[in-house]
């Protein structure tokens, strides 16, 4: 299927979106897991999981990476836009700074709320983003809205709302479960080596275009007396590979993202572990066990993955002089699974433990404690698909933070790392991002002709 007119092929270098510190953390987090799960589903068996039939699966795929790499592709936004995302970074844990700027806000809520607004469609060869609220969803292709919110609880409590929608075509919402499920069947009872043959022989371009940053060092499929196969996985950062092309992009990655840690962990009320990845030193490590395409725990007896889950986020980065981050941040996981709907949604309503320099960590520290009082910190993040309309992938985000000097301190430390990322850095992996997402499309349309 070709894209429908008067789109082009979304190929061109496209910058990611401007964000604060948080949102690049969560961003790491999404991307480790992404990429581990789609090195697993790398095998010819995924592109016919798109459909019922190979015509409706080469459309339902063509939509979806012609969607996503729409949504990044040379983004245009006008400065008013530019300016209002570069304050909300600055002032993400210090709200008070930008609540009052009347230069960011398109309307003012009955509740004294500021609200922003964003729409965005694909024309031609870029990705056009105008400012304004809207309250009707997305209808294209590609198309994309958001919502801001910030309000005012107390003289030193705010609360943040995101609501992002984007459009993806008509794929039903199950298809990317059926996908992944494809994927993990592939693998299961394989040695190594045959997985290997598989992805290289059927994502040649994929593997040639994240080959410069990404190296799978360990892959091994082990199949137990269950008739399940447990895979680890190891994945080696390259950041020497892409520095003759990207030095700005390989410095960033050996100054921030190989000096962190990172750990995310799923299990189930019995303590039994469903979901492993952790990364440190240049690695990312990922183990999983499945039978017939769908998750098994890692030890004991095959059986249907609950649908409710806790999950852990360990994460620590050092910024200047200083290592930031913590350790046992617990959360509710919870499976969104209805016929129309595929998602996950996560509730922390427990605070963590922190890392923070010595002389700042024992100070001010209730304000730290104020994310996780109440609803917590709520994050939901599904596709859903209506009849005769787009199908949505939607994240929605609510944030509550008590402003004080920890969190002034904090957000100084924030704007060291996204001030670091942005230009060319951000343009360098915008430019890694896009040869990559060019690769999957034309490697999933190459196994569907």
């Amino acid at each position: 299927m070709t894209a429908p007119a008067p789109h082009r092929d979304p190929s061109l270098p496209y910058p990611r979106r401007r964000v604060e510190l948080s949102r690049v953390k969560s961003s790491c987090v999404r991307f480790l897991t992404f990429l581990g799960l789609s090195a697993l589903s790398a095998c010819r068996e995924v592109g016919p999981a798109f459909g019922p039939n190979l015509l409706m699966a080469r459309q339902n795929a063509e939509e979806f990476f012609y969607s996503v790499g729409s949504r990044f592709t040379n983004i245009e936004r006008p400065p008013r836009i530019i300016h209002a995302r570069a304050q909300f970074g600055h002032y993400a844990l210090t709200p008070s700074g930008v609540y009052n700027d009347t230069t960011v806000w398109l309307a003012i809520g009955p509740d004294s709320a500021r609200l922003f607004g964003d729409e965005g469609h694909f024309s031609i060869d870029r990705y056009i983003v105008n400012a304004k609220l809207s309250t009707t969803a997305p209808d294209a292709l590609a198309e994309s809205r958001e919502i801001v919110r910030l309000r005012r609880l107390t003289n030193n409590d705010y609360e943040w709302f995101t609501n992002v929608d984007v459009a993806l075509g008509h794929m039903p919402a199950k298809t990317l479960s059926d996908v992944l499920a494809a994927g993990l069947a592939a693998g299961e009872g394989k040695s190594p080596a045959a997985i290997r043959a598989n992805y290289l022989a059927n994502f040649p371009r994929t593997v040639a275009a994240l080959g410069r940053l990404f190296t799978i060092d360990t892959l091994n499929a082990i199949t137990d007396g269950e008739g399940a196969t447990t895979y680890e996985l190891a994945i080696r950062l390259t950041p020497e590979i892409i520095k003759a092309t990207m030095p700005h992009y390989a410095a960033y990655i050996d100054k921030y993202i190989s000096k962190g840690k990172y750990r995310l962990t799923l299990v189930d009320d019995t303590g039994a572990h469903w979901f492993d990845a952790w990364a440190a030193n240049y690695y990312m490590h990922f183990r999983v066990r499945s039978k017939g395409g769908h998750f098994a725990p890692l030890t004991g007896s095959v059986r249907p993955m609950p649908e409710n889950l806790l999950i852990q986020i360990d994460m620590s980065m050092k910024i200047l002089v200083f290592t930031v981050g913590w350790t046992q941040m617990i959360g509710d996981f919870e499976f969104i699974n209805t016929p129309h709907e595929r998602g996950w949604s996560m509730r922390f309503a427990k605070e963590p433990n922190w890392t923070l320099p010595p002389t700042v960590g024992s100070i001010l520290r209730g304000s730290l404690r104020r994310p996780f009082q109440g609803t917590g910190i709520p994050i939901r993040i599904s596709i859903r698909d209506t009849p005769g309309g787009q199908t949505l992938l939607n994240r929605r985000l609510s944030l509550v933070v008590e402003e004080s000097g920890i969190l002034r301190f904090l957000n100084r430390l924030s704007g060291t790392a996204v001030g670091d990322f942005l230009g060319p850095s951000e343009r360098e992996a915008n430019r890694f991002n896009a040869d990559a997402f060019r690769a999957l499309r034309q490697d999933v349309s190459a196994i569907l002709q």
